[in-house]
């Protein structure tokens, strides 16, 4: 069927592109199943609000805050721990040099978790993948500079300081995990998805963990003590 343009009003021109037999059908409705966030939405976001302020006004009349004595600067506790949300970056530093675990790691991380948003279909398998490498990789440097050190003692030494086999990992990493994305194994979409949320998951648990071995686990100069000792 041709098309036919046909001349109307104002600048705008539209054409007849064909006809089909038949009444139309009708079309679901795709906003059937959604409701609008006010009231349904923000109303249960302020009953949470309401209920988490009054816990912990009651909270806070009945027990004292966890509180330490006041701070002097002539001594420093011994292990001094970082607040709980620094407490992963802090444990990595037992395993990595300085600048990677407390500069490369935590700026790393800041930049893909803001890319996240923007990478789509099976290339979103990428910056999560990533996210657990700069965790992992960092907690198995003291054994790949080792095996640095064995084979050149001076080398190894010279680039300590700067986390060279951390570093050589992350890009291996990040070249592995490339071509990895690019394999037919993610064509379905379905797959993608559970694959990136378990993958998430355990970025989030390893996270954890850090956190947990840092807060009930690290004793004087960060040895490894049990809780009850």
């Amino acid at each position: 069927m041709a098309d036919i343009p046909s001349k109307g009003t104002g600048d705008k021109e539209f054409g007849l592109l064909g006809f089909i037999e038949g009444h139309p059908k009708n079309l679901p409705d795709p906003d059937a199943d959604r409701v609008s966030s006010y009231p349904h939405l923000v109303a249960r976001e302020f009953l949470a609000f309401g209920l988490m302020l009054a816990a912990l006004l009651v909270f806070s009349f009945l027990f004292d805050a966890p509180l330490e004595e006041l701070a002097n600067p002539g001594k420093t506790p011994n292990p001094a721990k970082a607040p709980w949300y620094f407490l992963s970056l802090q444990e990595m530093l037992h395993y990595a040099p300085p600048f990677i675990s407390g500069v490369v790691i935590p700026g790393l991380i800041v930049i893909v978790m803001c890319t996240v948003p923007y990478w789509r279909g099976r290339f979103v398998l990428f910056p999560i993948m990533f996210l657990l490498a700069l965790i992992l990789v960092p907690l198995t440097d003291g054994i790949i500079w080792a095996g640095i050190h064995a084979v050149a003692p001076s080398f190894a030494d010279a680039t300590r300081s700067y986390g060279f086999p951390t570093m050589v990992m992350l890009v291996i990493s990040a070249l592995v995990l490339g071509k990895f994305v690019l394999s037919s194994a993610f064509d379905d979409e379905a797959k993608v998805e559970k694959l990136r949320n378990k993958l998430f998951l355990t970025f989030v648990g390893i996270l954890f963990i850090l956190v947990m071995i840092g807060q009930f686990f690290r004793g004087p100069e960060w040895r490894w003590v049990w809780p009850w000792q």
